[in-house]
């Protein structure tokens, strides 16, 4: 009886010792989905702002506008670079991915959808990096030919510039913007174009916001049902 007794009081303490590390790395991957389910929206709010930009600058460009309201054009053109990429954090998902901790989580569908989350970016990384690639060399090459850029930084504000360190231009270029009639079909296309490749990105994002989420929501449950067990 003795034995049994004790042999009962070992599993017991073991089984203690498996559910304390389970919480800790639940609670963990917790805190991190959610610091990432914040980014995330964040993202997803400045990159619907680049999205509507995109239209409103095609609806100048086919009303033939441009020349009309060169401030509101200055304004759309700072406003499409603008975009953002989702960083995730993924130290905690990471090293339990890698390290063989994924062992110690005993729910399947958690278990899976860690293992799906870092392919998950990975996919996503080719459309982050062929949009700033077709900006870099298609877009801004053209507007840098036809567009006093320079006269962005009058209306160009950054949130994350609490403290006003940023130091723009007060004065307008002395150059005019030159479009000629082909350079407007051109133009309507590059911004296509731009628009098209980020409209990828966006709809990523808003993917891995569901994911994200019903990760959280997976977290949580299981997080409640080991705690009531014991």
């Amino acid at each position: 009886i003795g034995i049994l007794m004790a042999l009962q009081i070992n599993s017991w303490n073991q089984q203690r010792i498996e559910n304390k590390q389970e919480i800790e790395l639940l609670t963990s991957l917790k805190d991190e989905f959610q610091y990432n389910l914040r980014e995330l929206e964040e993202s997803i709010f400045i990159n619907k702002k680049v999205t509507q930009s995109c239209i409103k600058l095609t609806e100048l460009i086919r009303s033939d506008s441009i020349n009309k309201v060169p401030e509101r054009v200055d304004q759309l053109l700072v406003n499409i670079g603008g975009f953002k990429s989702f960083d995730a954090r993924i130290g905690i998902s990471g090293e339990i991915v890698n390290s063989g901790k994924l062992n110690i989580l005993k729910n399947d569908e958690i278990r899976e959808q860690l293992g799906n989350w870092l392919t998950i970016l990975d996919d996503c990384e080719e459309d982050i990096l062929f949009r700033a690639d077709n900006y870099t060399m298609n877009l801004m090459p053209f507007l840098m030919k036809r567009f006093p850029l320079a006269n962005g930084d009058l209306t160009k504000k950054m949130e994350f510039d609490k403290s006003s360190y940023l130091v723009t231009y007060k004065e307008k270029s002395p150059f005019r913007l030159k479009l000629s009639l082909e350079d407007y079909m051109q133009f309507e296309n590059q911004v296509w174009h731009h628009k098209h490749n980020h409209d990828y990105v966006v709809i990523n994002e808003l993917n891995i916001r569901d994911f994200v989420s019903s990760t959280v929501k997976m977290i949580e449950l299981e997080l409640k049902k080991i705690t009531k067990s014991q």
